[in-house]
């Protein structure tokens, strides 16, 4: 079984939300959205949509995909992955293009003060 899953209901609602203040029937919305009325249907009883409806839905909400997903928390952060992510950033800039070496080390040592500054291990 997948550790992560839709909240159907939240969905649900957020949708019926968007639908009645734009005053249009489940209907119109299917047609408007071009996926199948009875995917709100099937919605409603609590079933999850298919990843294209998923997908299009969530661009008419304007919303991230995550708001709508649960399951297992993210493990939490370590100072190894702090390390590793800076050392990603650092990378990042060394092959920017549009900065020389040394522009490149200022910026990863801004980025470096900054980073142990605000994210705490």
């Amino acid at each position: 079984m997948p550790t992560t899953t839709i909240d159907v209901a939240a969905l649900y609602k957020a949708l019926d939300q968007k639908r009645k203040l734009h005053e249009i029937s489940w209907r119109e919305l299917a047609g408007r959205l071009d996926i199948s009325a009875s995917t709100f249907t099937r919605m409603a009883q609590g079933a999850r949509p298919d990843v294209d409806a998923f997908a299009t839905l969530l661009r008419w909400l304007g919303e991230p995909a995550t708001n709508y997903m649960r399951g297992e928390e993210p493990a939490p952060r370590t100072p190894e992955g702090s390390q590793a992510d800076l050392e990603a950033i650092g990378s990042l800039l060394r092959s920017s293009r549009s900065m020389t070496p040394d522009q490149a080390n200022a910026m990863e040592n801004i980025i470096r003060v900054a980073w142990e500054n605000v994210v705490k291990d």
